[in-house]
């Protein structure tokens, strides 16, 4: 009677763990810069395994910004380390305006940072973005700030570059103890 009663008990722990494990939720964390202001969700779309949230200041829209963050989650992605995923996609950036390359700042395989100054060209716009990808729980993120006003970048970076190196992936078994709780944000 007493083994049937530690399997029971085994059973219904191993059943708490696995429903646990699927019912939480993952957002990033991350905290804007003291300097930043005040910032609105401008853009919110998940589409398959993705999900893209744009935020800018109050005030500013989706098509008309000065400066913004974006947040990319990809969730079960075939990229093999972020370090990759940061590459290909500042590759396809500097395709589109090949001015300056991206300065590497943090260089491993599970998180990595990027940063660089463009003069505008007929694809893009004269900008500044710090960008960077980390493996989260179960697929990568990626967060890149871009400011048009290249002044405004230099005197703002290290806000910028430390928030950016703050964010981090965040699992919660409670969707009300979410870090951003402005939009549905998750992997």
């Amino acid at each position: 009677m007493k083994n049937l009663h530690l399997k029971i008990f085994s059973l219904a722990i191993f059943f708490v763990l696995c429903v646990g494990t699927a019912i939480a939720y993952q957002t990033l964390a991350f905290d804007f810069p003291n300097s930043a202001g005040n910032w609105v969700v401008a853009y919110h779309r998940s589409v398959g395994n993705e999900t893209i949230v744009q935020y800018v200041p109050s005030g500013q829209n989706y098509q008309s910004w000065d400066k913004t963050l974006i947040i990319h989650s990809y969730k079960n992605s075939t990229q093999t380390s972020a370090l990759g995923l940061l590459r290909r996609v500042t590759a396809q950036m500097e395709a589109m305006n090949n001015y300056s390359k991206y300065q590497y700042e943090r260089v491993t395989p599970t998180d990595a940072i990027a940063t660089r100054c463009v003069v505008g060209n007929a694809r893009m716009t004269s900008q500044c973005d710090i960008y960077r990808a980390m493996q989260s729980f179960d697929g990568y993120y990626t967060v890149q700030y871009i400011n048009k006003d290249m002044e405004s970048f230099k005197s703002d970076y290290f806000n910028w570059l430390e928030a950016i190196r703050k964010a981090k992936p965040y699992q919660a078994a409670f969707r009300n103890d979410r870090y951003l709780n402005k939009d549905n944000f998750e992997l």
